[in-house]
């Protein structure tokens, strides 16, 4: 009798969002809803209103139908709400579908709905599922206030604490601990969840969160070995496909990187994610071919998607103009200027796009002006603009001819981001591609072996006590890699130590926030980030 009521009152408590574009539908929901207890329902009639709805209220439970007429279907409700935030680590995902092709249900399946009804079901069906669902999220509220707070270790805390009463939903909350470590940064923890899981019964999301954790901390071919075996056990664990592209690139295995997404998207082709990686990867390999497919397919999933982007449509151009058609190349650039208008990142991709299709039709004087617009948008973003779009211009340059430039964003690139391997991986590889006369590794090496003596001389002098000293070296360097976190944060440091010892100056202090408002918007989980972030609120404080 207490589980029952225990249920009955879980259910009854939770607020709902019911997402159907047929009124009968979402009529019937509701009913159903009520004669089991539910008091609180909200509808939506498209993907428009339930996203509109996700901004207003946080829901506990979404009921949401894959087809949804014109415009956003469920699976662009569940990837935009998910990518947004709008929905947390206690609410419950269910997406519901008359259909059942092996392409729809993968693509309902890929941003992991909590769970998958076909139509028709029963009242009983409906509460049952519901039931199971919120025993496995219950008590996750107080977990997700934490995890939006960016507080993860109160989260792991609370976690530990609701894992030592053996509830129900014990795998559940230990998984979400080992993923909670693994996106703070606590990479060792969170190895020792997953094996610890994996000691008593071999679980797909372990194994692969312990892929994930050996592909993180660099160990590359165990990561590989990992990924590898689960699509051996399970062909249709998408993610593993993901993972094990990512991993082979790093091993430098490009072509067979691309192999495996090429089988992941015959899988599941409705990922826009995954195409524009299979895109970008078969464009790097020069197989045009299957690059031109992949950008055709992402901007078509794009179009009511929040992963639409204006590079996806410029890299469709560049492909189009090099198999020879730039007349389809610039047309679909007017598409990308109309789809994005006034974007300055449309205008930036536009200008390149243009510079080189014109390169390609043997006009180099329009191309020219072309470059040089796309120069003069580039410098008006300052240091905010992204790696993506300083390695779009250094491969334009590149087409273009013009070495000179095309080594100079490069080498910006590894100055602003040499602690990022993924990213220093694609400057070698466009070292390679466009054949600058450089040894890529070598060109890579050199200047991160630059940043990393600089750090390190700024960190001993900060150690030896002189920070009057370390103060100058890393203003200096901001200024010249104002995109670089390590070098942003490190500066932030030792400003903050240096105003422990000499008291607070306030445009010091205001130097400190910007540097690490400037890190927050490159990379707002960042472990470190947070560290220096608890100095100078405990600075403030003192103040």
């Amino acid at each position: 009798m207490t589980s029952f009521n225990f249920k009955r009152h879980e259910i009854e408590s939770k607020v709902f969002l019911v997402v159907d574009d047929f009124g009968d539908m979402r009529g019937m929901l509701r009913s159903m809803l009520s004669s089991i207890g539910v008091a609180e329902i909200d509808t939506a009639i498209n993907g428009r209103e339930a996203i509109e709805a996700l901004e207003r209220k946080r829901y506990d439970v979404i009921l949401c139908d894959y087809n949804l007429g014109p415009g956003k279907n469920g699976q662009h409700v569940l990837e935009e709400a998910r990518h947004r935030q709008l929905i947390g680590l206690d609410a419950v995902f269910v997406m519901i579908t008359a259909e059942n092709t092996r392409e729809m249900v993968m693509g309902a399946v890929e941003y992991e709905p909590d769970s998958y009804l076909t139509k028709p079901f029963t009242k009983d069906l409906l509460k049952s599922r519901l039931e199971k669902l919120v025993i496995k999220r219950q008590d996750l509220q107080e977990v997700e206030t934490a995890v939006s707070a960016q507080e993860f270790e109160s989260a792991v805390q609370m976690l530990n604490e609701k894992i030592a009463a053996r509830p129900k939903n014990l795998a559940e909350l230990t998984k979400q601990k080992a993923e909670i470590l693994y996106r703070s940064g606590e990479y060792e923890q969170s190895a020792e969840v997953y094996e610890n899981v994996l000691s008593v019964r071999e679980m797909p999301w372990a194994r692969l969160g312990l892929g994930k954790v050996f592909f993180a901390t660099g160990r590359l071919q165990e990561a590989a070995v990992i990924f590898e075996a689960l699509l051996q056990e399970n062909e249709r664990l998408t993610a593993a496909y993901d993972w094990l592209a990512r991993t082979l690139q790093s091993l430098d295995q490009g072509r067979e990187a691309q192999e495996v997404l090429q089988r992941a998207v015959a899988l599941s082709p409705q990922a826009i994610l995954r195409q524009k990686a299979l895109g970008e990867l078969a464009m790097k390999n020069g197989d045009n071919a299957v690059a031109e497919q992949a950008f055709s397919q992402a901007v078509r999933l794009g179009r009511n998607s929040v992963y639409k982007a204006p590079g996806i449509f410029a890299n469709l151009a560049r492909v189009k103009s090099r198999c020879g058609d730039g007349k389809s190349a610039l047309k679909i650039v007017d598409t990308m200027e109309k789809e994005f208008k006034g974007a300055d990142a449309s205008q930036l991709h536009a200008a390149m796009a243009r510079g080189v299709i014109h390169q390609n039709l043997g006009d180099p004087a329009e191309a020219g002006v072309w470059m040089w617009q796309a120069g003069e948008l580039y410098e008006s973003l300052g240091p905010q603009v992204s790696a993506d779009l300083t390695l779009e211009m250094a491969r334009s340059y590149g087409e273009l001819g013009d070495t000179d430039k095309a080594q100079s964003m490069l080498r910006h690139a590894v100055r602003n981001n040499h602690s990022d391997q993924e990213l220093l991986k694609r400057v070698e590889g466009l070292v390679g591609e466009l054949n600058l006369g450089l040894d890529p590794k070598s060109f890579v090496a050199d200047i991160r072996r630059e940043i990393v003596k600089l750090n390190n001389q700024g960190v001993a002098m900060a150690k030896a006590g002189q920070l009057r000293e370390a103060v100058a070296l890393f203003s200096e360097a901001v200024a010249a890699m104002p995109s670089n976190k390590v070098v942003n944060l490190n500066a932030a440091r030792v400003m903050i130590l240096d105003m422990r010892e000499r008291g607070i100056e306030r445009e010091q202090l205001g130097q400190v926030r910007e540097l690490l408002d400037r890190v927050k918007k490159m990379d707002p989980e960042g472990p470190a980030l947070r560290r220096v972030q608890s100095m100078y609120q405990e600075l403030v404080k003192q103040g």
